[in-house]
């Protein structure tokens, strides 16, 4: 075994190993806007040079949205706020949940009415001011289960939305929710012009035209799958944007990007392998900025599967896999930290529960109790758009065939892997052929409350539950801290919860916490994202020099 696991080693670590060397990285950027946008030149004091800028900011990025409408819009977060706003946003920078469209708001002394004071003068980019009407609007049409959005079964925890007076709303639960908050930082809480939901129904965010928000760009052009460009919203209630023009350029292909952003046909590109990371770190005129995340990754179990339908199979498989050693060969040399719990620790909620330790022989112990000493066969399924996908899985691999467990690999395109979830798993019958599958995870909530769409066994807030897990103490566990208004006794739930997923009835075998990797030229300035990966442009801009 520990010939075999040296040979992987040096195989893998002689293809991604990043050097320490390298000072081109940055972690983080300043809060520092323009006054002016389109602005081409800023005077230092007592006369210095000075700096010219772009008028145009270039991104190139894998995916494009399949809609700009929050309500309808499952591919990320990374645009949507570039156009829109909601009554409360992620700061990007100190990572706290703060006003957006609402200036203020209060929870009533039961907990169950939520009133938001909204900011007075916000323009829509037709010029259009916001009031509650729009809020309300847009609730309604979130919430309507007779005409259902994409997103209504998540937001069920509201009840209704209703006007207070010009500027100021209501949003009603049926119990306490303490994560309220965090769940209107999900995208489906990103608030629409009324005028628009009348005018375009479920077409509205599907053309440029149809796009109408108060964010801090207005969508110029979208030819999807091609380009999105963006104009700086001169009444944007955070000031003038900073860039007049972000243009979004699709390239699905990694090395294209990489290509581009090398030749400056671009200014920034994500989803960058860990060789092109690499490359960037080291060369000249570019830098790499990591910023936190909300995310993990994990090989999540099948529960449904004829094998790991048994909790002792499942415990084996993770006591025989040696994680800490794949995730400092793949993922650590870039940055990336071996996960402790089922949470990233960017997300409200998170407690460590130390790494599970690397014990073959209690995998094998654990086998034969459930009734297979010798082990037995069992397909899985990757998708190579996760980083480091199939080398992981090859590790893996090798080390459950030292327990008697074979597992095929079975590499599928992106397409066959988003039809299993979309039709088979959730709308199927659990005839899911595969027994473990690679998937991200990370709650757009930002709160362990997230949970509930992973682990719960029924009900509408199971959207995620793609492995069949059920466990009864885990459904009463989520509900009791869903309801719980007191922060510590809703943290000792969400401990317990994490405690029972991670090892004790284990859902998944979580690998590495993971980090978001922008590549960019070194003129690039303010570039912010938050933990969502959702950019915030308002402030980027690139010195024409």
């Amino acid at each position: 075994m520990k010939k075999l696991l040296a040979l992987l080693l040096t195989a893998v670590m002689s293809v991604t190993m990043l050097t320490a060397c390298g000072g081109n990285e940055t972690a983080s950027t300043t809060e520092e806007t323009a006054s002016a946008a389109g602005s081409t030149a800023e005077s230092g004091a007592g006369g210095e040079e000075e700096v010219a800028y772009k008028d145009t900011l270039v991104l190139v990025t894998a995916t494009d949205q399949n809609y700009m409408d929050g309500q309808m819009n499952n591919t990320n977060e990374k645009i949507l706020r570039m156009a829109y706003s909601s009554l409360v946003r992620k700061d990007p920078v100190t990572n706290e949940t703060v006003g957006d469209l609402a200036e203020s708001w209060e929870v009533s002394d039961d907990g169950l009415t939520w009133t938001f004071h909204l900011r007075q003068g916000v323009k829509f980019h037709n010029g259009k001011e916001l009031t509650a009407k729009d809020v309300k609007a847009s609730y309604d049409r979130l919430l309507n289960e007779d005409d259902p959005v994409r997103y209504t079964s998540t937001m069920n925890i509201i009840e209704s939305c209703e006007i207070v007076d010009d500027y100021t709303v209501t949003l009603s639960t049926a119990e306490p929710t303490a994560a309220l908050l965090p769940n209107l930082l999900h995208r489906a809480n990103l608030i629409l012009d009324a005028d628009y939901i009348e005018q375009y129904g479920k077409e509205l965010g599907l053309t440029a035209e149809s796009i109408n928000g108060t964010g801090p760009y207005k969508i110029t052009t979208w030819n999807q799958g091609e380009l999105m460009v963006g104009e700086a919203f001169e009444d944007y209630y955070g000031g003038v944007p900073a860039t007049k023009y972000i243009e979004i350029q699709i390239m699905p292909e990694a090395s294209s990007r990489a290509i581009a952003l090398e030749t400056g046909e671009c200014d920034i590109a994500d989803g960058l392998t860990t060789e092109d990371i690499d490359n960037f770190r080291n060369m000249e005129g570019f830098t790499v900025q990591q910023f936190e995340s909300n995310g993990v990754h994990l090989y999540q179990f099948n529960c449904a599967n004829e094998y790991l339908d048994d909790p002792k199979v499942r415990q084996a498989i993770l006591y025989a896999v040696d994680m800490e050693t794949i995730v400092n060969a793949l993922y650590a040399p870039k940055g990336e930290t071996i996960c402790d719990a089922p949470l990233n620790p960017n997300v409200w909620g998170y407690s460590s529960l130390g790494v599970i330790p690397y014990d073959p022989e209690k995998a094998k112990s654990l086998l034969a109790e459930a009734g297979y000493p010798d082990g037995f066969e069992m397909d899985v399924m990757i998708v190579q758009s996760y980083d480091k996908a199939l080398e992981s899985a090859e590790m893996i691999k090798a080390q459950l065939e030292e327990v008697g467990i074979t597992m095929n690999i079975d590499v599928v395109e992106t397409a066959v892997f988003n039809e299993a979830f979309t039709q088979t798993v959730r709308g199927g019958d659990g005839n899911f052929p595969w027994a473990m599958f690679i998937i991200g995870q990370g709650p757009g909530t930002c709160d362990a409350d997230g949970m509930r769409r992973y682990y719960t066994t029924e009900g509408e807030t199971n959207a995620n539950n793609y492995g069949w897990y059920s466990n009864e103490e885990v459904d009463q566990l989520l509900l009791d801290a869903s309801r719980e208004m007191d922060e510590e006794k809703r943290l000792a739930l969400y401990k317990d919860v994490m405690e029972i997923v991670w090892l004790e009835d284990p859902a998944g075998m979580w690998m590495n916490n993971r980090a978001t990797f922008y590549c960019m030229s070194d003129k690039v300035e303010d570039f912010r994202v938050d933990v969502r990966n959702a950019v915030d442009f308002s402030a980027v801009r690139v010195r024409a020099d």
